[in-house]
């Protein structure tokens, strides 16, 4: 069978999976955008559904303080670092399947994190429970239920300061109905390197091993996975002589910084990887990090090898079946929005019109919400178009709506009306390289326009055509390599609408045909 990688194109990093009654569950991070931590089904690791998303009701938790951090890695070098929600797990035990995660938020020195897990019975519903919250000083908390059906978290454990973290893997035992502590946090792990830098831990059992990987070096070139064992879930753990197991420093292969990974089984015995990886195209990857699959080797009583992933690869199906569809749900799981939003502001109709409320925040605000609603690039080569509907002019509005590609509050590239002149206009924004870059064409439009953002792996054009059967004009015009960088995050295509009115609810711009395709 052929596998076409990456499983989970743009924006898919921090990957975990587990396999149930015949079907593969994948989860990844979501950092600061709503609904969070989506979730996707396979039955042949080929074809990915997504079939909703952990984190669905804003009640559930606040990502409105989710902040972008910046601060430089080295010469030449600077860090955008998302916060929000940090590298899930997804597990399952005795019928329950539990997304285990943190919400984190930065004060420029010291990172707050909140741990939490949220649990569902029925994981095709989208009906997943209020966070039960615990304590832990550190991020990408994993799950493992032994077989005596205690349960273990262990962790990423922060002993520093955002910028030097001095992380190594702790863990405690918890009661997984009520996330108390049923022991002490006990570091088992400093990781193969010793350089204070593990993350991404998980545990597997396996011919009378604990298996322990981690993720180290950070998530970018030297990014690495490891791998340590121990007869005892509590250590100590032997650091495997053949260490790293992925890595792609130094190798001449377009898969790149590849790790923060997890291993499962399928049903026939077979082993298998995902991990996160950037397809570097000439020092460009538009896309973030994404999710690969990879086939590992597990002998019994050995250790685990994990080839490199590529783009393509054979090896035999992981099913008998030949049934392999996944029902697409019903509800709209797709769309998303910037942190906490206020979903009285947008209107879905059925023949296909979405009306939203402007508010006052632009796409550069750096907590809370703007009115924005849109969907993750999957393809290197896309388009995202859209007809606005111009109402009349009045210039007490102040309000501007249109089409934008958005990573964050740092940087974000958008085509839009100004409805109270009538201009087209287009501005881009990178906080890294100083003002933002504003055009306008001072054309007096009326009834509608159509907006479209061509995206391929060179660049963003930013263009729209006033007449019906006319011709696209270009607006503007950005490097993928000015959008891209030592990041966390994907793009995202969507609609926006904002106003300096103070979003009062007369404020409604409406837009037709919303896609990416």
């Amino acid at each position: 069978m052929k596998f076409v990688n990456p499983i989970i194109p743009g924006f898919a990093p921090d990957p975990s999976v587990v396999f149930v009654e015949g079907t593969f569950f994948l989860v990844n991070s979501s950092f600061h955008i709503f609904p969070g931590l989506p979730i996707y089904a396979s039955k042949d690791l080929n074809t990915w559904t997504q079939i909703g998303n952990a984190i669905n009701r804003t009640n559930q938790l606040n990502l409105d303080q989710a902040n972008i951090d910046g601060f430089p890695l080295g010469p030449r070098k600077t860090l955008i670092a998302a916060q929000g929600l940090l590298a899930p797990s997804i597990r399952s035990h005795k019928g329950i399947f539990y997304v285990i995660c943190t919400n984190s938020r930065s004060d420029g020195k010291n990172l707050h994190m909140k741990n939490f897990f949220v649990s569902t019975e029925d994981i095709w519903s989208d009906e997943w429970s209020d966070p039960i919250w615990f304590d832990f000083q550190g991020i990408d908390p994993s799950l493992f239920f032994d077989d005596d059906d205690r349960a273990y978290i262990q962790g990423s454990w922060r002993a520093g300061p955002v910028y030097d973290p001095q992380c190594t893997i702790r863990q405690f035992e918890i009661d997984i109905k009520t996330g108390i502590p049923l022991s002490e946090t006990k570091e088992i792990w400093k990781g193969f390197a010793q350089k204070q830098d593990a993350e991404g831990p998980h545990i597997y059992k396996k011919d009378g091993f604990y298996y322990l990987i981690a993720a180290e070096a950070g998530t970018f070139e030297h990014h690495m996975i490891t791998v340590a064992r121990s007869s005892s879930i509590w250590g100590p753990y032997e650091s495997y002589e053949k260490n790293p197991i992925l890595c792609a420093f130094e190798k001449q292969v377009e898969v790149q910084h590849t790790g923060h990974g997890d291993i499962f089984q399928d049903g026939n015995g077979g082993w298998w990887a995902v991990a996160l990886g950037v397809r570097n195209r000439d020092g460009r990857y538009p896309l973030g990090r994404e999710t690969f699959l990879i086939p590992v080797s597990w002998p019994e009583g050995g250790w685990p090898t994990i080839e490199h992933p590529t783009l393509a690869f054979e090896r035999e199906s992981p099913t008998r079946s030949t049934d392999v569809e996944i029902s697409v749900p019903q509800k709209q799981v797709k769309n998303v929005f910037i942190r906490n939003p206020d979903l009285s502001h947008y209107d879905f109709s059925m023949d296909g019109t979405i009306q939203i409320q402007a508010t006052s925040n632009d796409l550069s605000v750096p907590t809370g919400t703007a009115s924005f609603v849109g969907q993750r690039q999957k393809s290197l080569s896309s388009i995202a178009a859209v007809t606005l509907r111009i109402p009349i002019a009045d210039t007490s509005t102040n309000m501007k709506a249109g089409l934008a590609m958005y990573k964050e509050d740092f940087r974000h590239c958008e085509i839009y009306c100004d409805l109270g002149t009538s201009k087209i206009c287009s501005t881009i924004v990178n906080k890294l390289k100083g003002k933002p870059v504003n055009v306008e064409h001072d054309l007096k439009v009326v009834g509608k326009i159509d907006l479209q953002i061509k995206c391929t792996p060179e660049s963003y054009e930013l263009m729209y055509k006033a007449d019906v059967g006319g011709e696209w004009l270009l607006m503007g015009q950005v490097s993928t390599l000015d959008m891209a960088a030592y990041d966390f995050t994907g793009p995202l295509l969507g609609i926006f609408a904002t106003t300096s009115s103070g979003g009062q609810s007369s404020c409604t711009v409406t837009f037709e045909n919303f896609q990416v395709l």
